[in-house]
Parts: C-alpha cells; structure tokens; sequence
C-alpha cells in the first residue's frame, strides 16, 4: 500500500542525447589585432551525450524536484583533445505553500566540467582551459496574485576557476523578480513580461592588479603590477522580458549587466538583446530561433583576463557573444524518440576591443525521452 502512495506523487523524466558535432573553432581561438603571435583556429569533428534525470515528488503543500545531468564531448582530432569535456550537474529544489497567496521556496545546485589535461602540447592553444566548478544555495520567498508573481531571494555562490585560483570567489546574492500575465483573445493566447535585477557581492581569492603609470600614460606591460589588497566586485543585472504564447511563442528580451571591480581592467558594461522564436510546423516539426546581440563596454583602457572577464561562469556552453541559433527537432511517433539538427554561429561582441570571432557549429543527433 506504501508503494502505491510513493508512485502516485512520484514523477520521473528521463532525456538521453547522442549525436555528432563538427566546430569550426574548437578552441574558440580569436584573432587580436596587432598581436605577434595568434592562435590558431581549429575546426574538429566531436562526438557527444547527455543523460538528464528529473524527479518531481508532491505531497500537500510540500513539492519537491531533484535534477541531475552528466555529459560530455570527444574531439576527433588529436590537436584539440584538451577541449575533451565531461560534465556533471545536480540540483534540488523544495517548495512549501505557506498560504493561498504565499510560498517558501529552499534551492541548492553544483556544476563541475573537466577538461582532459595534455601533457605534450602541438599547437599553441594546446590546454587551454576554461573549466571551473560553481555551487550555491538560494532561499526565497514568492507572493502569489491573478495576474502576478513576485519572487524575492537571497543566498550563496561559490566559484573555483581550475586554470587559476587567483579567480575563486565566494559571493552573497540578492534577486527580485516579477512576472506578470494575461489572456490575450479569451485564452487562446498568452501574454507575459518579466523583470528582475540581481546583485552580487564578490570576495576573490586572488589580489588586484593596478596600473602604476602616471595618468594619461599609454598602457604598456611596465604599468601592471600586482597590490596587495584582494580584489572585490559588485555584480549587478537588470533584464527585462516580453513574451507571447499562442499559435507560436515569440519573446524579445534586455538585459544590462555591470561589474564595478577594485582590480584594474576588471570592470565591464554588458548589454544583452536577445529574441527568440518557437513554432510547430506540418509533419511535427518543432523549430526554435534564437537571436543574441551583445554589446560590451570596457571601463578601464586595457582588459586583463579576458577569457574569464567576459564569461557569466554559468556554464561551459555560454559563449557571450553574438550568436544566432537554429534548432530543427523532429519526433517519431510515439515512442519517445526523435532526431535534433542544430546549427549555431558566434561573432565578437560589439565592442571597442580589437578582437574578431567567428565559430560555426553543426549538429545532428538523435535524444529518447521517457516519462511516467
């Protein structure tokens, strides 16, 4: 009789993804105007897979959901074997409903990726890493109207970059967010904007960088030199987003991120458009397009750092660049399988850097899904 009870408030979903890739900048090499030496960009074929594990257990006001991810990547190419990635996420989300009108919410999850170590190097880019592991643990507490829902939170991050530890940082975090919604056409349709703003005060494990020349003083390598303070930052974000939900779901969005940091060349201005379409065409195609625009403004004269600088230390995949995504997906009948195409380009951010970009990704893969 117990087990009858367990199942009947037990959910599961299951997703497993294989397919292959090929990447046209494996490295994700950019070109430096004026620079000596550059990397060299390499396009590799890559296989790759994902197992994603969803519980969803509910009982009263109680709901609780437990996620879990592993995956990873293999280039075929022997020069690129350090972009060789695995990758593994948990998270656990509880939600008790205090009132009709009121919620508390408790979250935790961890993310780690492994790049492969390379011991004998062939090109110039050889190991170069950008794996790192993050955790955090949030509470919050959500109002509940007609139309509206306004959510409030505050907790803990904790980031360790793996090729420097002068980058960790332990931060606290505050978030609000507002979602509001209406019926457009007497339910047939949907209409919903959302808005938030996020802060986030940094404590970094490593000591700022200062600029030692005189001001108005061209910025050459003699200027940079190492305090003795540890760098902090402020994180701020502010986004606003718009969506539409009926015959096809249409969203445009705008974000503006700033880091004001103590560390010279650390301090970046970040907006971020970006739209997205889905729709279902004849024979069960779904397609979704998704459009970023990104326009980065650098508030010291020279950046330090720039493969961490510029990262949101989300995931591994985020690119923050200029990117236009087209996802075609196509199931077959009901058996819970079904064949995915991808094709993803990435420019520089807009920017006064004298960098250039340029990655193109195809892929062409199969996923199962199963549920009960």
């Amino acid at each position: 009789m117990w087990g009858l009870i367990f199942c009947a408030v037990l959910k599961l979903a299951l997703r497993l993804e294989l397919g292959a890739e090929y990447d046209s900048n494996a490295t994700r090499a950019e070109v430096v105007a004026g620079a000596s030496t550059q990397d060299p960009v390499v396009g590799a074929a890559v296989l790759r897979s994902t197992a994603r594990l969803q519980l969803g257990w509910r009982k009263g006001p109680n709901q609780l959901r437990v996620s879990g991810l592993i995956g990873g990547k293999v280039f075929l190419d022997g020069a690129v074997q350090d972009q060789n990635t695995i990758v593994g996420q948990l998270g656990v989300d509880e939600q008790i409903r205090l009132h009709p009108r009121f919620s508390l919410g408790v979250s935790g999850d961890y993310y780690d990726v492994a790049q492969q170590q390379v011991l004998v190097c062939t090109v110039r880019s050889c190991d170069r890493h950008r794996d790192f592991r993050s955790g955090s643990a949030q509470l919050r507490l959500v109002g509940h109207a007609d139309i509206a829902q306004i959510t409030l939170s505050g907790g803990y991050r904790g980031f360790h970059w793996k090729p420097d530890a002068s980058f960790d940082f332990q931060s606290a975090q505050a978030q609000l967010q507002v979602l509001v919604r209406f019926d457009v056409a007497h339910g047939k349709s949907e209409l919903d904007l959302a808005a938030g703003y996020q802060l986030e005060r940094r404590f970094y494990a490593g000591l700022i960088d200062r600029n030692v020349c005189p001001p108005g003083d061209p910025i050459e390598a003699r200027c940079l030199d190492v305090g003795s303070a540890e760098r902090r930052d402020w994180f701020h974000q502010a986004g606003l987003e718009l969506t539409w939900v009926g015959p096809v779901l249409l969203s445009a969005g705008y974000a503006l991120q700033l880091t004001s940091s103590n560390s010279f060349g650390q301090s970046l201005l970040r907006g971020i458009f970006t739209v997205k379409l889905g729709a279902r065409l004849p024979w069960q195609i779904f397609v979704t397009l998704k459009g970023q625009l990104l326009a980065n403004k650098y508030l010291d004269p020279v950046l330090l750092s720039r493969e961490v600088n510029s990262q949101t230390l989300v995931s591994i995949e985020d690119e923050n660049r200029n990117a236009f995504i087209a996802d075609v997906e196509r199931p077959i009948g009901k058996s819970g399988v079904a064949v995915e195409a991808r094709y993803s380009v990435f420019t520089n951010e807009l920017s006064a850097a004298p960098v250039s970009f340029l990655r193109h990704v195809a892929y062409l893969g199969v996923t199962w899904r199963f549920s009960r």
